[in-house]
């Protein structure tokens, strides 16, 4: 039994309302990773038409290698990869998914809290990158420094969506995890509960039964129809045969009196 016939049979609340919050979050990181691509995408362009923003310098032009395009470019192939990931999760209702989706986006945090970190504690790394061709690294820095205020609650808003991501896919993945237990509990419980014959047929281990020489009709009367409608048992079989007592089944030992047996025990106790 697969989650997803277990969700689409059972849906709850809970279930539902981590999907939903979990969709709209990751759209909305989607849609954040294909507009940074885009973007790219079009420096890219400018770059390749020699069409540069103003303000470059001479010799962004003579370098050729637009590096920042690659690296803010790829940084939202990544967040898009991710955030594709989750949606996929959710839609296929995968914990394989959800556990992958999870690796990446501890993977992304890290990632970002390390530039942060370079970014606003550490200034002596920027005079070992190369110059941008297309002069956007510039740019971006140049606007960053002016609203670092801004920029930091941004950074903060992005980083508690990202976490809150991670702990609905956390809880999702439990409360999946619990509805398959339960659902594969349930199911055990309904194979072995399940009435049977309290007692074994007796035309299964090839002998006869004991109610009738030959073939005869279950008994109607009160107490065999309960038998058999509460437990399954017909009584017709387990009854009293005469016949087949008559024709070589040994006779049951004769009681012995209970006089005779004191009797008996005194004369071994005095022997």
């Amino acid at each position: 039994m697969t989650a997803l016939s277990v969700e689409r049979r059972r849906p709850g609340t809970y279930i539902a309302t981590l999907r939903l919050l979990l969709r709209f979050i990751n759209l909305l990181l989607a849609a954040g990773g294909l507009a940074m691509v885009c973007y790219a995408c079009y420096m890219y362009w400018l770059f390749a038409n020699n069409q540069f923003p103003e303000g470059a310098e001479p010799h962004h032009k003579k370098l050729g290698f637009p590096w920042f395009v690659f690296a803010f470019g790829g940084a939202g192939a990544v967040t898009f990869l991710t955030a594709a990931t989750g949606l996929a999760a959710v839609a296929c209702n995968s914990r394989a998914l959800l556990g992958l989706y999870s690796v990446l986006m501890v993977l992304l945090l890290l990632a970002q809290a390390a530039v942060a970190v370079a970014f606003f504690a550490d200034e002596s790394w920027r005079r070992h990158l190369p110059p941008d061709a297309t002069g956007e690294a510039e740019w971006m820095t140049r606007v960053i420094e002016e609203n670092v205020v801004v920029c930091r609650w941004v950074g903060l808003a992005v980083l508690l969506v990202q976490v809150a991501c991670m702990g609905l896919a956390y809880a999702l993945s439990s409360a999946q995890q619990r509805l398959l237990l339960d659902a594969s509990m349930d199911e055990e419980d309904e194979v072995w509960g399940r009435r049977r014959p309290l007692l074994p047929q007796s035309a299964a281990n090839g002998r006869a039964p004991h109610g009738a020489s030959g073939t005869s009709p279950s008994r109607t009367d009160a107490w065999s129809a309960r038998m058999r409608d509460k437990y399954g048992l017909d009584t017709s079989q387990f009854g009293y045969n005469r016949a087949a007592a008559e024709a070589g089944t040994p006779p049951p030992p004769p009681l012995i009196p209970r006089e005779d047996v004191g009797a008996a025990r005194r004369r071994c106790a005095i022997m």
